[in-house]
């Protein structure tokens, strides 16, 4: 039997643990390791705000906003009353500067989880309002991921939209099976859409309409293919090569106003999974660890092995 733990510490105390489901991904990859046919070469813990009940299926976290490398690892073997237990130990760290409100937490082999150098990435974290036309309300108002979030508003009879410049993006290794996902808080029950466009020129650039589901709070959008966003350019000129600009367009129901919160973007590299770079282990946790910015957080991963 072998049995996965997380254990999180601040200033050497433990503050919580969570359980984990080692996938079937991971399962295989223990076995090869002790076979000798692969390493722990290059090991990451990464930290994400879905909740989704974590499967042995899992490939990756729900929405990953966080990772980093583990900085050791070691082995733990403690007898008692005559009964020797053999576990492994993993320790990564949650530097100061990284705030969010982590509800999952996995294990990977290694950083890269693709095949292509067009890998699974976070987007935008909607943390300055400075950076944005028509100046959103920035606000602390349930933000997972950093310290803030967005306030975007219609202006109550039509859409609006706001825009960013960010660091060049290139589409053009992603395919139609790759998949975008948004999470923001749906404030009121006016917002009819949210159109989310990539640039790459002000007249040129793809869109893709993501229709919430009812009710408000926090959500994570469905997963849209990018077969939706490569298939509604605004013209035939839109270089996937050099994605320059974002644009967040927030649509109300005929005649009302609505806000949204917006909290994170990424994009998932769906079809260029390797088996071998796929998720170790996902734990849910049952109540959210909220990590605040100017708090190192020290995390324990530990696999008891039932020899």
């Amino acid at each position: 039997m072998i049995k996965g733990t997380y254990i999180y510490y601040e200033n050497g105390k433990e503050i919580y643990r969570s359980s984990n489901v080692i996938t079937k991904y991971g399962k295989r990859f223990l076995t090869n390791f002790i076979a000798g046919t692969d390493s722990f070469s290059s090991k990451s813990m990464a930290f994400g705000v879905d909740s989704t009940a974590a499967t042995e299926n899992d490939t990756r976290l729900g929405f990953e906003f966080y990772r980093t490398p583990i900085l050791f690892g070691s082995t733990d073997i403690q007898t008692s009353n005559d009964i020797t237990n053999y576990s492994v130990v993993y320790k990564a760290t949650i530097p100061q500067d990284v705030a969010g409100y982590i509800t999952e937490v996995g294990l990977y082999p290694e950083f890269k989880e693709s095949l292509s150098s067009f890998d699974s990435k976070f987007i935008l974290d909607f943390e300055s309002q400075l950076e944005w036309t028509n100046t959103p309300l920035i606000t602390l108002d349930e933000a997972r991921i950093g310290q803030y979030l967005l306030k975007m508003s219609s202006n109550g009879t039509s859409a609006k939209e706001y825009k960013t410049n960010i660091q060049t993006l290139d589409l053009s290794g992603y395919s139609v099976n790759d998949t975008l996902r948004l999470a923001f808080i749906k404030y009121d029950a006016n917002l009819q859409n949210i159109i989310i466009k990539f640039y790459s020129s002000d007249l040129d650039f793809y869109s893709v309409t993501m229709t919430p589901a009812s009710g408000t709070g926090y959500n994570l959008s469905s997963e849209i293919t990018l077969n939706n966003l490569f298939s509604n350019a605004s013209t035939t000129n839109v270089d996937p090569t050099n994605i320059n600009k974002i644009g967040i367009t927030i649509t109300p129901t005929s005649g009302q106003s609505t806000s949204v919160g917006l909290d994170g973007l990424r994009i998932n590299d769906e079809d260029t999974f390797s088996p071998n770079f796929g998720l170790i282990s996902r734990s849910i946790l049952t109540t959210p660890l909220v990590k605040l910015a100017g708090r190192q957080v020290d995390v324990e991963y530990r696999l008891d092995l039932g020899f």
